[in-house]
């Protein structure tokens, strides 16, 4: 039995059917060319691919099926490869049918008689395209991360900083640029602990041990330390390092850098040398302002004394001597002396923190006393001071001479304050009884104050010859007595500043207590 194969126009028996319909269902375009090239067969695949019939391909039809930019240099080589008897294999792009352009890959191979003359050529064209994009994807992809990593090593050989890789283990990996430039060394010669040589003598044993915990622990890296540099200078160096993991979190590199921090290093050990040197100035100068202060203390029984001794000349030098107002002159030193004493032995316990001792005091009394030793001071006579004090008014259980010594400071001051005022010079002062507390308040009609809060502070003052602890300390004691020492300006302007000091509970009176029943 035969039949016509349609395309090719010749009769076939059935095994040559068979064939055919094997040869047309290869993806694989294929075809046959006579021994000068002309090609005489295309599979069905190949003519379904194309969309061109069979005869416009037959011959060297087909090459119009090639890349313009690939027909020329294509059929060249196909003709040497024919005119030499040799395979050949070739790429170049196929139109398809739709008009798309498809890389193929053409191979080309003789059939040779038993005389080993050429009588056929068989040939195959199989679509690579895919596998060429995949290609061409990697390609761009290689030369990407080429470009990529160019650019990384340049960006670490052009850090300021010092950057180093180094194994799980320990062993460094790698340095970049400034490392090299500024060590003068090779990685060669960081291997094996070399880089301990590149370390401070003096700084080596704690670098080891810290960089050596940190592989063992897989903690992040950071030392201190001095660094050699290539001209035999070492500087100070901040170093880092931190672990790279892989998923599973198992370490599988060290990345670290060192930054130079000599300068800073530097200028802290210049600042700490320089505050060194300005705490010790500032406790020669705190003892200046403190003997200053003392002096100050003592100044209101000293003047005191002075003056009654020079009455007691006064009387004793008068035709008829008085002795009466002698005696009394003199028991006015006796007293002012003791007070005089007292104070020092007030200012000793304090210099030592020696517990003070607490008394009954009369609160007029001790106020009344705080106003004479202000007047009997010939620079604050001139201004008088007015006082208020509710009667009768409970005693308190206090340091006598050192609150009196608040009392004292705050009337000088008010009197101080009000030098160069236009207006008539006023201070006052008042004592009441507050619930538990008994209120004192010095009142002055000067400028007032700008800051309430920080004239409290040490070495803080208003005045241009002031030493700025007498309000510091004042407080101190107020507050070491359980009470309250406070300023604030006064509505009708001026100072006032305020003292409350705890009434004890026997003190009290009972119908106040909120626990009282009549």
């Amino acid at each position: 039995m035969s039949i016509m194969i349609e395309n090719q126009r010749t009769p076939v028996d059935d095994e040559t059917l068979t064939l055919r319909q094997i040869v047309d269902c290869s993806p694989a375009l294929l075809h046959t060319a006579r021994p000068d090239g002309y090609l005489d067969f295309f599979n069905q695949t190949w003519l379904d691919f194309s969309g061109e019939p069979l005869e416009k391909l037959l011959g060297w039809g087909w090459t119009s099926c090639i890349h313009p930019e690939d027909v020329e240099s294509f059929a060249q080589r196909m003709r040497e490869s024919f005119a030499k008897g040799v395979a050949f294999q070739e790429t170049s792009r196929v139109r398809r049918a739709d008009g798309q352009y498809r890389w193929m890959l053409h191979q080309k191979v003789p059939l040779r008689d038993s005389e080993g003359k050429i009588v056929k050529w068989h040939g195959s064209s199989i679509d690579i395209e895919d596998q060429r994009r995949s290609e061409d994807e990697l390609r761009r992809s290689a030369q990407r991360l080429q470009r990529s990593e160019h650019e990384l090593l340049g960006i670490i050989d052009t850090i300021p900083s010092m950057l180093w890789a180094a194994s799980p283990s320990g062993e460094v990996t790698q340095i970049s640029q400034s490392v090299r430039e500024y060590s003068g060394l090779s990685l060669k010669d960081f291997l094996n602990l070399g880089w301990k040589r590149f370390i401070h003598p003096d700084d080596v044993e704690d670098t080891a041990k810290t960089f050596f915990q940190a592989i063992q622990t897989g903690a992040s890296y950071s030392v201190i330390h001095r660094l050699r540099r290539r001209d035999g200078e070492y500087r100070w160096h901040h170093a880092r390092g931190e672990p790279l993991r892989d998923p599973e979190g198992k370490i599988i590199q060290w990345y670290g850098l060192s930054i130079d921090i000599d300068e800073q290093k530097r200028a802290e050990d210049h600042l700490r040398e320089t505050h060194i040197k300005l705490t010790r100035a500032s406790r020669i100068a705190t003892v200046a302002e403190l003997s200053a202060s003392i002096a100050h203390e003592l100044n209101q029984p000293l003047m005191s004394i002075f003056a009654s001794a020079q009455a007691a000349k006064r009387w004793l030098a008068a035709s008829s001597p008085n002795i009466k107002e002698v005696n009394t002159s003199i028991e006015r030193i006796l007293r002012d002396a003791r007070a005089a004493d007292e104070t020092m032995q007030h200012i000793r316990a304090l210099f030592k923190r020696e517990p003070f001792v607490k008394k009954e005091v009369d609160i007029p009394d001790m106020l009344m006393e705080a106003i004479r030793f202000v007047q009997e001071d010939p620079k604050k006579r001139e201004v008088a001071i007015e006082w208020q004090i509710d009667e009768p008014l409970p005693s308190i259980s206090v340091d006598r001479t050192q609150v009196q010594q608040v009392f004292i400071n705050l009337l000088s001051n008010a009197i101080e304050a009000l030098e160069g005022n236009q207006a008539v010079p006023v201070v006052r002062l008042t004592a009441k009884k507050d619930r538990d507390e008994i209120i004192v308040q010095v009142i002055d009609n000067g400028p007032g104050v700008v800051d309430a809060e920080r004239i409290f502070d040490a070495f803080v003052t208003t005045k241009d010859k002031g030493m700025g602890i007498g309000l510091a300390v004042s407080r101190s004691i107020i507050e070491a007595h359980g009470g309250r020492l406070w300023a604030e300006n006064s509505p009708d302007g001026g100072a006032r500043f305020n003292v409350a000091l705890p009434l004890d509970p026997v003190n009290k009176n009972p119908t106040e207590d909120p626990g009282y029943r009549a």
